[in-house]
């Protein structure tokens, strides 16, 4: 097993930077291997591919991301589960015009927003949101990611408007994926259409991006719906979540990766209510990948309380479809 910080650091650039030799004026740098800021890397990689107004959302700042080194965790460790594991073999992601790897571009769409919306997750805010519409209303969505048809994790991606009002009504927050997931999916469009006509750059603005940004968008307002009791479906017109089946990688694959890597990311996990360099964690967590499993271990000497890491896993169960094994000081995930 290496540390997480020797995987980072042993990435390929080509596999991180999906725009990796399109701008060579334009240098990306690894904000865990470099002194690289997390919030300049998330707002440059927007920038680089003229996104930059992803980010032109009513209250939401850049500057106030929670947990910025997380956003940018999430991100490298998806990638290094999709390469290293089959995944990026049974995905049927392939490439955008003029011949770029498509997964590393959904996926920085994904991991670096799927967070970007949790400053409006507080009770003193969008107090006056009460339905779907006034939420549209008030960020001036005009592109309604949830009249796409879906065809796939329906269980999920149909429940999400019932969702919204259920965390609305109960614990009077707006729920920060599916807010991120709507404004993720109407800027990108917005940009997009204004690119493809204004035709200033050398980036590909065809078509076929509104169905990736539909992907990126999708995963996103999902990440945060957890499975409720059933006295608490039946009261809030949960239903798909009664007797839920656990989701496959073959339902959605960026979901799928992402629910994993946003459950066991690390950084966020040892530094709740401790004060530990990012360095010492990346050092000090252990992965090791197969090809239908990885291993996650902690160093025996170090300050890390493994006991966090059983305990957080557990929340994949009966979420999605995996097999979770403990033995001592190592967690085996086996997925399916």
């Amino acid at each position: 097993m290496k540390s997480y910080y020797e995987l980072i650091e042993e990435l390929p650039k080509e596999t991180w930077d999906y725009y990796h030799g399109i701008n060579p004026t334009e240098i990306l740098e690894n904000p865990f291997t470099t002194s690289a800021d997390y919030n300049e890397f998330i707002l440059k990689y927007f920038q680089r591919g003229g996104k930059e107004q992803v980010f032109d959302n009513d209250g939401i700042f850049i500057n106030n991301l929670r947990l910025p080194n997380h956003i940018c965790s999430v991100f490298f460790l998806g990638i290094l589960i999709n390469y290293q594991t089959a995944f990026h073999e049974k995905n049927s992601l392939t490439t955008n015009d003029p011949g770029y790897s498509t997964f590393p571009f959904i996926w920085f769409l994904i991991a670096l927003f799927h967070d970007n919306a949790y400053q409006m997750e507080d009770e003193t805010k969008l107090k006056h949101i009460n339905n779907l519409e006034n939420l549209l209303t008030h960020f001036r969505i005009d592109n309604n990611l949830f009249e796409k048809k879906v065809k796939k994790c329906k269980n999920l991606l149909d429940v999400r408007c019932r969702y919204f009002l259920f965390r609305k009504e109960k614990f009077g927050v707006v729920d920060h994926g599916i807010l991120g997931g709507l404004l993720l999916y109407d800027r990108l469009v917005k940009i997009r259409s204004l690119k493809k006509t204004q035709n200033k750059d050398n980036l590909f603005w065809g078509i076929k991006l509104v169905n990736q940004y539909k992907l990126a968008a999708n995963a996103i307002s999902i990440h945060n719906i957890w499975i409720q009791p059933n006295d608490i479906c039946k009261e809030y017109n949960l239903e798909e979540l009664i007797n839920f089946v656990p989701v496959k990688f073959k339902d959605f694959p960026l979901f799928y990766i992402l629910g994993i890597v946003d459950t066991i990311e690390p950084l966020k996990l040892f530094n709740k209510n401790r004060n530990l360099d990012d360095k010492y964690i990346l050092d000090n967590v252990k992965y090791s990948f197969a090809k239908n499993s990885m291993k996650i271990s902690v160093n025996e000497d170090s300050n890390l309380e493994f006991s966090k890491y059983i305990s957080q896993v557990k929340y994949l169960k009966g979420w999605l479809d995996i097999e979770v094994l403990i033995e001592d000081n190592l967690i085996v995930l086996k997925f399916k």
